[in-house]
């Protein structure tokens, strides 16, 4: 078996990596992105700790005509840096954190939960520190 078989690079004649692996590459980090952000939703403490608290700040802001959805995703960053972390020791991965999780990865996380957390306030699914509903 040859070296590039072995660790599964496919090699042209000249030495140099396949296009098609780079895509392979980029395939890999979206499952990986999605594998954490469902990580990050299905996690406890991470919803204790950031979500709840967050919720009730941000409930009554969403219905306002200024709201800046874009702001709203940034808000989320600690979050994901933290499920990011958590993800990243759960599954004893031995890729550099910051390269597996890029600011741009991070970005489209924070969106995603945004999105995702927009969607269940707007309908109505949380009910922080109201109970008559």
């Amino acid at each position: 078996m040859k070296l590039y078989e072995f660790f599964n690079v496919p090699v042209d004649q000249t030495g140099k990596e396949f296009k098609t692996f780079k895509k392979q590459s980029q395939v890999e980090k979206q499952k990986t992105a999605d594998e954490v952000f469902w990580y990050i939703l299905d996690h406890d403490q991470l919803h204790k700790e950031y979500v709840l608290p967050f919720v009730s700040k941000i409930k009554n802001q969403i219905s306002d005509p200024n709201f800046d959805r874009n702001r709203f995703a940034k808000s989320w960053l600690p979050m994901v840096n933290k499920g990011c972390t958590l993800y990243h020791k759960k599954m004893k991965l031995t890729s550099n954190p910051k390269e597996l999780f890029d600011q741009k990865t991070r970005e489209d996380l924070c969106k995603r939960l945004a999105d995702q957390f927009i969607d269940d306030l707007t309908n109505d699914q949380y009910h922080v520190g109201d109970h008559s509903k």
